[in-house]
């Protein structure tokens, strides 16, 4: 998978780094991970700044409608998303204005800015 990630459970904690060309099914395989692991609570920094991959409207709508009944399951941790300099920025907005995040998700430049948002945020609910 293009997608390497940890989910750190003692520290509830979920970094994930897209290395390669990612499509719409490695970041399902990704967020199911997730929620198998019961770690849809914890906070997430999700870095795509180095990888790449081609969207449609439809890919950001089925996404956004995942991240949206996923918020059905249990309360979603923080999110902290890093785009890809000039490509992922728009698309990064719209999964967070449709995936209904409600403040939880912000757009950071660099994954170190990400992660320092992150550790201030409450570590999620056990």
């Amino acid at each position: 998978m293009p997608i390497d990630y940890t989910i750190d459970h003692d520290k509830r904690l979920v970094q994930a780094r897209v290395v390669g060309v990612i499509a719409l099914k490695d970041i399902e395989a990704f967020t199911d991970a997730v929620v198998a692991q019961n770690a849809l609570t914890y906070r997430k920094l999700f870095d795509g700044s180095r990888g790449d991959g081609s969207y449609d409207d439809h890919d950001v709508m089925m996404l956004a409608a995942r991240a949206a009944a996923y918020a059905t399951l249990a309360k979603r941790g923080p999110l902290a998303l890093v785009p890809r300099p000039t490509h992922g920025a728009e698309l990064a907005k719209r999964y967070v204005n449709l995936g209904k995040f409600t403040g939880q998700a912000q757009i950071f430049g660099t994954a170190e800015e990400g992660l320092k948002w992150l550790e201030a945020q409450p570590e999620g609910e056990p």
